[in-house]
């Protein structure tokens, strides 16, 4: 696979930095091993030129394949980010329900503390007032006869 990978690259570069070669059609033959060729020539085994031939199928597949690795990863960090931002929502949520009821449950032992202290505290209201009525009243009348 690297082999392949830097025989594309070596196309590829040489591609960009020659220039426009203006030739023939071009000439083909089969040259059996050892054999001379009738003119100037660059030779490649069967599998270079099986390589040379599918080429541009070979890296239609690797960025395809390169595409199907990308936007597989993105759609599994989309649903990390999903699943990290429900298990948020729901600690969120586990939290503020539990502050709620702490709440509640604080709100109704008050409720309770009061009404206990309203029916406790009524005799003992009523029997201060008069005691210091009675004390005002008889300070008053002291105090008025001298």
């Amino acid at each position: 696979m690297n082999m392949l990978s830097r025989l594309a690259q070596t196309l590829s570069l040489s591609l960009i930095l020659c220039g426009t070669a203006h030739a023939s059609e071009g000439k083909f033959t089969l040259v059996p091993e050892g054999g001379k060729v009738p003119f100037e020539a660059t030779c490649f085994d069967d599998k270079a030129t099986a390589k040379l031939l599918t080429w541009k199928e070979f890296l239609e597949q690797e960025q395809q394949k390169l595409c199907e690795f990308e936007k597989e990863k993105l759609v599994l960090d989309y649903d990390l980010v999903l699943k990290n931002i429900q298990i948020t929502l729901d600690e969120t949520e586990a939290r503020c329900q539990i502050e709620m009821d702490t709440r509640d449950r604080e709100l109704e032992e008050l409720r309770t503390i009061i009404k206990k202290n309203k029916k406790l505290n009524v005799p003992v209201v009523i029997a201060t007032s008069v005691a210091v009525g009675f004390g005002v009243g008889f300070g008053t009348y002291h105090i008025a006869r001298k």
